[in-house]
């Protein structure tokens, strides 16, 4: 009986051992995870324009909502969906006198996305690419 109980004590502290070491070193490879960081996104109004850049910084995760600022502002009702082939996502800025609507999807590690402002009556689509 000593002897049984001997080896399950062993195989109960080797396995959470091998948990601790598994959570130590384990990165998050969520598909969640690959939207955070600094991008650089490109709102030029036509085709033809000259690029005009901006940041969009992912500054956390969790579940299927994040945090993070836009154009300077403070991202709002930040939402993932990752049931999709892509990882989509939107979230609403507002300055002074407006409130813009943003959503997108992650693709090959690049952004695509559009803006909607219905009381400036645009809407603007823009693509994004991770800052080194």
């Amino acid at each position: 009986m000593k002897k049984i109980v001997t080896s399950v004590m062993f195989l109960l502290l080797m396995g959470i051992n091998s948990q601790a070491q598994n959570q130590e070193t384990s990165v998050d490879t969520s598909p969640n995870s690959q939207l955070i960081g600094e991008w650089l996104i490109d709102l030029r109004p036509t085709p033809q324009s000259e690029g005009y850049f901006q940041d969009f910084v992912v500054q956390s995760i969790s579940d299927n909502t994040f945090t993070g600022t836009f154009y300077g502002s403070s991202l709002e009702q930040g939402l993932i969906n990752n049931k999709w082939d892509k990882l989509y996502f939107a979230f609403s800025t507002k300055d002074q006198s407006n409130v813009y609507y943003h959503s997108g999807y992650l693709l090959d590690d690049k952004l695509y996305g559009m803006t909607y402002c219905p009381n400036r009556q645009f809407t603007a689509p823009w693509t994004g690419t991770r800052k080194n």
